[in-house]
């Protein structure tokens, strides 16, 4: 593509050109235009959405030159906008024969297999074209060929080639990020830590740099550290809000509630209020006990967006540790309403209608938590906590064989089972599986009071407490 030349036509030249190809249509007479005026036809009307004139260049130059392998090229490069993918890449791969150092087509080429999830032949053309092409645009392919090892994943190779786009050029902020989404999607958080440690002893002034890092240190609880870490990318570019925001929530996790919300409000100065970030601020004050001002958050968050159930959640929260508990119940219905898969949202709903005695509608909840994750112990728990609430011991039991197999054996589900054997009068089958468990679990005993008091008036379980305590 002569780019110099298309690039030096000024807006008054472009025009002059648009109007005599048109009046050259209309007329139907002929005149001359060369290559590399049919091109910046082209690309003016593409920049204008008028894809049919386009088109219409096209024909036309493929008349006049229908030689020009780069008209042919944009021909293909029409052919795919319209979704004639097929017909665009055999063009694309005859053109190919004709030029195979251009760039240009194996980057067209990489971008239709990739569309087309085609993502071995797009990295083999996306690599051919970073070889080719100018320099300029190689920070931007090296993130193609990286997203495409990550759909086939490949999440060794992208980091691979992360780390190579990064040697070439360490202002490459997409690579980094990107580099730190490879590393938590596969759940290597302490190799991310040694890698952006290792970037930043070559780059120490990068804020990106230091902001990966810092997510890195907060995946592994290494919160402390990970603050520090924000801070030093705040200090690099202290209008950088994602690391303001991410500070706020390392701090969040070590309960320091009152320096987050400092951040928090950091952030509202710098960038448009979010509701999310009004959200978190109300949680803030919810764990600092300040009731009245989490709902005030709350509030302005759904001012923002009356649909963000996080919001209607914090209300829901609130209204329970006041024991409202019909305003409790309609905030939490809301948030279901607005996303009924959120199994956090089930257990919530769950746990307020099982409050109130209403524990049919518990387990209708329960139930439909169960059917969009029938793995989850959390559920299989609150749903037979719920059937032992109201006297359904034989149906907590049958529950609680259904927990997944890896889990039969956790404290909780044998303490479940321990209560609806003991209620309904088979004590002897209750202590046998209590007392078998105490020999991997000797805290049972005391999860077992905590979730059934009354038991300790029985002797025999009482005795086994001391047999216990004795051991230890």
């Amino acid at each position: 593509m002569h780019d110099e030349e298309l690039n030096g036509r000024d807006a008054q030249e472009i025009a002059g050109i648009v109007d005599r190809f048109e009046s050259m249509i209309a007329s139907n007479a002929s005149t001359f235009f060369d290559v590399v005026e049919l091109e910046a036809l082209i690309e003016h009307y593409l920049q204008h959405g008028r894809h049919k004139q386009a088109r219409q260049v096209v024909h036309y130059g493929g008349s006049v030159y229908p030689e020009s392998l780069t008209l042919q090229l944009r021909e293909a490069q029409l052919m795919a906008g319209a979704g004639e993918v097929d017909g665009a890449v055999q063009r694309l791969q005859n053109l190919l024969a004709f030029e195979p150092s251009n760039d240009e087509i194996h980057l067209t080429l990489a971008t239709l297999f990739a569309q087309t999830e085609r993502h071995t032949e797009a990295i083999h053309h996306y690599r051919q074209a970073l070889e080719l092409g100018d320099r300029a645009f190689r920070g931007d392919l090296f993130i193609d060929i990286a997203l495409e090892y990550e759909n086939i994943g490949h999440w060794d190779r992208a980091v691979s080639v992360l780390e190579e786009a990064l040697t070439e050029d360490p202002g490459n902020e997409t690579a980094l990020h990107e580099l730190g989404f490879c590393f938590e999607t596969t759940g290597r958080h302490q190799q991310a830590v040694k890698a952006f440690q290792s970037f930043l002893d070559a780059h120490p002034y990068s804020c990106p740099g230091w902001y990966n890092l810092g997510n890195a240190l907060q995946r592994i609880g290494e919160h402390a550290k990970a603050v520090d870490a924000y801070g030093y990318a705040l200090a690099i570019d202290e209008e950088f809000s994602p690391a303001l925001l991410q500070k706020a929530a390392a701090l969040t996790m070590m309960e320091d509630y009152t320096q987050a919300l400092e951040c928090y409000r950091e952030s509202i100065l710098m960038d448009a209020p979010q509701a999310n970030t009004y959200t978190l601020m109300g949680e803030c004050m919810e764990r600092m006990g300040k009731l009245t001002e989490a709902t005030d958050y709350y509030q302005c968050a759904l001012e923002l967006d009356g649909e963000f159930a996080d919001a209607h959640v914090g209300l829901g929260v609130v209204a329970e540790m006041r024991q409202e508990w019909a305003a409790s119940l309609k905030c939490f219905e809301r948030a279901m309403e607005l996303e009924p898969t959120n199994i956090e949202y089930h257990l919530l709903l769950g746990n307020i209608l099982k409050k109130i005695g209403m524990h049919d509608e518990a387990a209708l909840i329960y139930a439909n938590a169960l059917r969009l994750e029938p793995e989850n112990l959390e559920v299989h728990l609150e749903a037979a906590a719920n059937l032992q609430a109201a006297e359904c011991h034989e149906d907590a039991l049958a529950l609680l064989q259904e927990v997944p197999e890896t889990s039969q054996h956790d404290p909780l589900v044998t303490a479940r089972t321990f209560i609806s054997l003991y209620s309904t009068g088979r004590h002897q089958s209750a202590f046998l599986l209590l007392d078998t468990a105490l020999r991997s679990a000797p805290d049972l005993c005391t999860t077992v009071v905590d979730l059934f008091p009354e038991v300790q008036q029985d002797a025999t379980f009482a005795h086994l407490v001391l047999n216990t305590n004795t051991a230890q």
